[in-house]
């Protein structure tokens, strides 16, 4: 139970991350620090849609008991390796001050850590 609690939160926060990114781009990378470049709404929509379904698979592994390793898995794996960019981009200098490193921890690697929590913890679900 309290996995699909997980599951539902970081679910319905990919979902509502990928609506906002594809229907309102412009308002949505407003929100980004200067140091993600050029807006480019086609890049802020394919990202829109990444998170989404994301959100969405993990939110059908909740119902679809049958199919939420895999499903989980789907959810799970762009969240997990844009967050392990993120950490190869933080290495690399990316954010100017320790308040954009902050911002980055929280907004983007904390949710990726989860996720991947999340995955190995429903791997130790099906395996008991």
């Amino acid at each position: 139970m309290k996995l699909n609690l997980l599951t539902a939160i970081l679910g319905l926060g990919f979902s509502f991350v990928g609506i906002f990114a594809f229907f309102l781009p412009e308002n949505f990378f407003s929100l980004l620090p200067a140091y993600y470049g050029s807006f480019n709404s086609h890049f802020v929509k394919d990202a829109g849609i990444a998170f989404f379904s994301s959100g969405l698979l993990l939110l059908l592994s909740i119902k679809i008991i049958q199919w939420r390793l895999p499903l989980t898995l789907g959810g799970a794996l762009f969240i997990t390796l844009h967050g392990l960019f993120h950490i190869q981009m933080l290495i690399a200098g990316m954010a100017p001050t320790w308040l954009d490193l902050a911002t980055e921890s929280i907004v983007i690697i904390s949710p990726a850590i989860l996720t991947a929590l999340l995955f190995v913890l429903r791997l130790r679900e099906k395996s008991s």
